[in-house]
């Protein structure tokens, strides 16, 4: 009954928990003052009746003063040394407010020295009472797990996050900090918290030493390269690895600062990303209309999300999956924010419905992210591909044109670059569909093209798979050991995207910068080491998940490019390039498009296939058949 009584507590809201320490905050003020009246007369009488106001106003200057000052949103069960520090400095206001009150209502009559003595006994029962509540809440949650099998732990960082960190963790009783790590060497050496600080290099010394199962990162203004060195270093003595929540999450609350978490395989792939220019951003997105194709996909989804930060006056959600696009809606709907939300259960293959949505709504700006992406499913679907892909494209392109839709940005792949599977081919061809509809000089739309890698978290990243896989025992299933891909950060992505689509004039190929590939064999050897598992090998074969090569499926490259051609040009942000490629103009190019795209009842897969071939063969791109399976 205790226990259920204390888990209980904890379950209730922030605003149910202020008002029980609000409440029991009164009860110790009320007794503090009865006490400081008796203490100054010696002896145990209530107040006199016609100065007992006098009296029972001093809670609630208290009660106010320390909300005023941010008291209680300490939580109790983590009520530390800065906790106190605000109380203390929240009840120092109280004797000043309070003897102003006396003087204006009671200029006589009133023991003044009361106002001393109740400050000093508020502040003492005041953190009392949270320090019986920190060991109630403590003492629960420890019984649950004895001392001797707490799980000694080393924190990397021990400036002011690692100290609060080692404060919550002692308390909440699962880890036992064992030692402070840190490369400040004004830190080095010293006591902090009762751990000793030292040094990186020495870590080999406190893990003979102290023997710990863990290593919590704990230090802030990281870049990913370095966190890649120190996760490796820990990872390469048999420590799991861990980390406090960022800035942003702690900001945003969705976590504390006592919640930890393992390292996330996010957390070492791509790069630090460039803050985006505000004034790119601005200049597509304020107080404009925007519409997103395949926004409830992973990078409609995100084009979204980041535009809203920059007051579009109206956004419209244009998918053909009701699931993924109620998902998103609804997501966003829960921001409260002045945006004007349309969610619209659309085809990109329906001119008609395309042009109605651009014409009722007066769309300045599109991003069309809507496209079938996955190359295995491309590849056995080939026709769905060309008809969304290619004729989605041309349809959304030609109704924002129809429309003077300001600016039409396409969202493409590094698989359009040489293609050698059915997907990769239809990118291609509608990115040549964009830059034949860019030239046209009978049109004011601007049309631009911008490419790219993988991106971590989208549904069609190796990263869930793999996590699939491990979760599962493995083996985790790698088609070669020499394939590489680029990896980007979604959000980063996403923000890129729009940035090009500022700068562009029309017809435009932007390629992001992705940094250096990844080999994905050491992805997946990564990934099982941060789920806390070992390879196994030919020299290891205790370990707990193997991996197995099961070749290249048909359709899939070793390797990803970003480039067609060596004609490149750099724009104004150091992420954005700008590739001219060879394109076939639209009286060129109109004709086979539309020969491609036309689907009469029983037409032969074969041939459509083989004009998609021809036609990737005309922008000079093909290096193998896509045929091989036919």
């Amino acid at each position: 009954m205790y226990r259920d009584l204390i888990t209980g507590l904890q379950s209730l809201n922030q605003a149910s928990k202020i008002c029980i320490i609000a409440l029991s905050d009164f009860v110790v003020l009320s007794a503090a003052v009865l006490l400081a009246y008796c203490l100054r007369i010696s002896d145990f009488q209530l107040p006199p009746y016609d100065k007992l106001p006098l009296y029972v106003i001093a809670p609630f200057i208290s009660i106010a003063a320390a909300g005023a000052t941010g008291v209680y949103f300490s939580v109790s069960r983590t009520f530390s040394g800065d906790g106190e520090k605000k109380l203390v400095l929240s009840q120092l206001i109280v004797p000043f407010v309070w003897a102003f009150v006396l003087l204006a209502l009671s200029p006589g009559g009133f023991a003044r020295s009361v106002v001393v003595i109740y400050t000093v006994l508020a502040i003492l029962l005041m953190i009392g009472l949270r320090r019986v509540a920190s060991s109630i809440f403590n003492f629960n949650q420890k019984k649950q797990l004895p001392p001797r099998e707490r799980i000694p732990i080393v924190i990397y960082g021990a400036a002011r996050e690692g100290l609060l960190l080692a404060e919550t963790l002692k308390r909440q009783g699962l880890y036992k900090p064992v030692a402070f790590l840190d490369t400040d060497y004004t830190l080095v050496g010293r006591t902090v918290g009762n751990l000793n600080v030292y040094a990186f290099e020495n870590l080999d010394h406190v893990v003979t030493k102290f023997k710990p199962k863990e290593v919590i990162i704990a230090k802030t203004g990281q870049n990913r390269s370095s966190r890649r060195v120190l996760v490796n270093k820990f990872m390469t003595l048999g420590l799991a690895v861990k980390t406090v929540p960022s800035f942003d999450e702690m900001f945003d609350g969705s976590v504390k600062i006592g919640e930890i978490r393992s390292i996330k395989v996010e957390d070492l792939l791509g790069r630090d990303p460039v803050p985006p220019d505000k004034n790119l951003m601005d200049e597509v997105i304020k107080n404009q209309v925007l519409m997103v194709t395949g926004a409830g996909g992973s990078i409609g989804s995100e084009i979204v999300r980041q535009t809203l930060a920059y007051g579009p006056s109206k956004l419209i959600l244009v998918d053909n999956n009701e699931f993924s696009l109620f998902q998103i809606h609804r997501e966003l709907e829960g921001r409260n924010l002045p945006t004007k939300l349309v969610p619209l259960l659309a085809d990109v293959q329906d001119f008609r419905g395309m042009s109605a949505i651009f014409a009722e709504h007066e769309v300045d700006a599109v991003f069309h992210a809507a496209a079938f992406k996955h190359v295995r499913m491309v590849q056995e679907n080939a026709i769905a591909g060309i008809k969304n892909n290619i004729c989605g494209t041309k349809i959304v392109a030609e109704a924002a044109i129809a429309s003077r839709v300001k600016r039409f940005v396409l969202i493409s792949t590094d698989k359009a670059v040489r293609p050698t599977s059915i997907m990769g081919a239809t990118k291609r061809i509608s990115e040549m569909v964009v830059q034949a509809l860019a030239a046209e000089q009978t049109h004011k739309t601007i049309l631009s093209i911008v490419r790219f890698g993988n991106v971590l978290g989208s549904t069609g990243s190796v990263v869930p798979l793999f996590q699939e896989q491990i979760a599962k025992g493995g083996p985790v299933l790698v088609t070669d050991p020499e394939v590489t891909r680029y990896f980007m950060l979604i959000s980063e992505a996403a923000q890129l995207v729009i940035q090009a689509g500022a700068m562009a004039e029309g017809g435009e190929v932007f390629v992001l910068e992705m940094g250096e590939s990844v080999k994905i064999l050491r992805l997946a050897e990564t990934m099982i080491e941060l789920a806390g598992l070992s390879l196994r090998s030919a020299g290891n074969l205790d370990g707990d998940i193997s991996i197995v090569f099961t070749g290249l499926k048909d359709g899939e490259k070793l390797y990803e490019e970003l480039l067609i051609g060596p004609e490149v040009a750099t724009t104004g942000h150091p992420r954005i390039m700008k590739s001219r490629e060879f394109f076939l103009s639209w009286r060129e190019f109109s004709g086979h498009v539309e020969k491609l795209t036309e689907f009469p009842s029983g037409s032969d897969e074969k041939i459509i296939l083989k004009n998609l071939e021809s036609l990737a063969h005309m922008s000079q791109q093909l290096e193998q058949p896509l045929l091989d399976r036919i």
